[in-house]
């Protein structure tokens, strides 16, 4: 899959204007209503396949909404850490990678014989503003 900088620099631009989560409808209505009257705008698809390429370079982070849909944020730090969502209004918070996930994941590779072993961890409650 060849690299599209321009639109990888547009996918970008909008995950950066806020730290909110969003989903790559949100991102793709955000650039449609941008070019209206100015020209094509990104297909969906290659929207998606934007954010697609921007998550395994490692510039997004990703979080399942409480519905399973994938939505996306840019990366403000390049250490593993987690994310903390409220169900109810969507604020998420990072959270640093717990010792004890690295620990269990140590003692399962050892247990199980598998290397390179890795994991998703996502957190939901009710921040103290829904509560």
């Amino acid at each position: 899959m060849a690299r599209t900088p321009r639109n990888d620099a547009l996918v970008l631009e909008v995950l950066g204007r806020n730290r909110r989560f969003r989903s790559c409808q949100e991102v793709h209505i955000v650039l449609v209503r941008r070019n209206a009257g100015k020209g094509k705008s990104p297909s969906l698809s290659t929207v998606y396949r934007a954010l697609h390429r921007l998550v395994r370079e490692g510039l997004l982070d990703t979080i399942r909404s409480p519905d399973g849909e994938l939505l996306y944020r840019l990366c403000r730090t390049a250490d593993r850490h987690h994310h903390l969502m409220c169900r109810l209004c969507g604020r998420v918070e990072d959270v640093p990678q717990a010792e004890e996930l690295s620990a269990a994941l140590d003692r399962i590779g050892g247990a199980s014989g598998f290397d390179g072993l890795d994991y998703t961890f996502e957190l939901s409650g009710v921040c103290p503003r829904c509560s």
